[in-house]
């Protein structure tokens, strides 16, 4: 295999192979290779033996990784095989540590060693976790969680659902807890942050000029929230619920939501009326969400996004617009809808809300999903808002079929 003396120059210009791949070895650093695949890409590795056994360490791709840092990186890994390690069986036993220690993997352990013995509630505590934390840590090591990570994430819950970020710091606080007595991390984040929320029942539903105003407000906000503030309005379903709403969730004129992502943790079909599939179909796609920026995770920065709205809409008020929280669009859709005429079981449907199991006929014996009913219902909304913000007449024009 050729060796030479490798230079930025020559690893820039360094040409392509027609088929297959060509492997050049640093004559400076032995066992530093620059690997060239007929595609173009370039990336650097470390060959070394351990007992004769041929080893091979990823050292990354170049330009990331430059010529420098290759020959840095080449040269720690070979004094390691020089002290009897071996690189690449450490990184492994590193990304195996990493992925056990990972929070989605901790907290696996956590509902299945603590929560289900000890807890009747178990599901509860595992659904929160699932729909609120996993998302945003995934497989991040519970070691570099700190406390301002837990601030920013409760915080954040908390703006929309404030009893979601009250039983979100409850089960995260018993979950580093377990994992403190385990010894998996040094200390409990969640120590010390006080309950969000003192929490009412909250009643604030918007009014007709401050509909219109966050309607004018979304238009001037502009990608991506702006769409899904509008979104909100029109549908009724959750802030996350729309965050997290994916592609090939969309069927037609519904939104197909799995358990996992719904507060009940019931799979949920969402009756899209003509102006939200709209809104839906003037999205770039991106990636695999809707609703996204990056087109690898949902949007996040909900908080900002509404401050920016609460400003736009008091210069359209001209006064100060009255506290409201994006899980307010929710409850002024609801009575909205039942304004229009339509009764609790459609308004229920169009919540995805499950029959209080005091209400026998409802939760034991009807059975009926009133899905046509919760198509026009959410068409007339629709209608509503756009005869607020427009002043005109709206067409329907979705498939209404179930």
């Amino acid at each position: 295999m050729p060796s030479i003396r490798l230079t930025a120059v020559a690893v820039e210009k360094l040409a392509t192979p027609a088929t297959g791949r060509l492997e050049v070895y640093d004559a400076e650093v032995p066992g530093l290779v620059l690997r060239v695949s007929a595609s173009g890409v370039k990336s650097w590795s470390f060959t070394y033996r351990v007992k004769g056994d041929p080893r091979r360490l990823t050292l990354g791709a170049f330009p990331g990784v430059t010529l420098k840092l290759a020959r840095e990186r080449a040269r720690d890994a070979r004094a390691a095989v020089q002290r009897g390690e071996d690189p690449v069986s450490d990184r492994k036993e590193a990304e195996r540590e990493q992925a056990l220690n990972g929070f989605t993997a901790c907290k696996k352990d956590f509902i299945e060693k603590y929560a289900k013995p000890k807890n009747k509630t178990w599901k509860e505590t595992e659904r929160v976790l699932d729909r609120l934390a996993v998302p945003v840590w995934g497989d991040r090591p519970v070691k570099e969680i700190r406390r301002r990570d837990v601030v920013e994430l409760i915080e954040d819950v908390a703006s929309d659902t404030p009893f979601q970020a009250n039983q979100l710091r409850l089960h995260l606080s018993k979950m580093f807890s377990w994992l403190l007595v385990r010894e998996v991390v040094d200390a409990n984040p969640v120590t010390g942050i006080p309950p969000p929320v003192d929490l009412h029942p909250r009643e604030r539903i918007l009014s007709d000029a401050e509909l219109v105003a966050l309607w004018k407000a979304t238009l001037r906000l502009g990608f991506p929230f702006g769409p899904a503030t509008r979104f909100l309005l029109l549908t009724g379903v959750r802030r996350n619920e729309a965050g997290f709403l994916r592609w090939d969730e969309l069927d037609g004129n519904w939104a197909a939501m799995p358990g996992s992502r719904m507060k009940n943790g019931r799979d949920f079909r969402a009756p899209l009326s003509a102006a939200a599939k709209a809104i839906v179909d003037s999205m770039p796609k991106l990636g695999v969400y809707v609703f996204t920026t990056n087109g690898k995770t949902p949007i996040s920065g909900w908080g900002k996004a509404k401050e920016r709205l609460d400003k736009l809409m008091s210069e359209e008020l001209r006064e100060r617009v009255a506290e409201w929280r994006f899980h307010d669009l929710r409850r002024t859709m609801a009575t909205g809808v039942a304004m229009l005429g339509y009764r609790r079981e459609v308004i229920d449907r169009i919540l995805a809300h499950v029959p209080q199991k005091s209400d026998v006929t409802s939760s034991v014996y009807n059975r009926f999903m009133y899905d046509a009913e919760a198509m026009e219902a959410v068409q007339k909304w629709a209608a509503h808002v756009a005869r607020l913000t427009t002043g005109l007449e709206v067409v329907q024009t979705a498939d209404a079929s179930v």
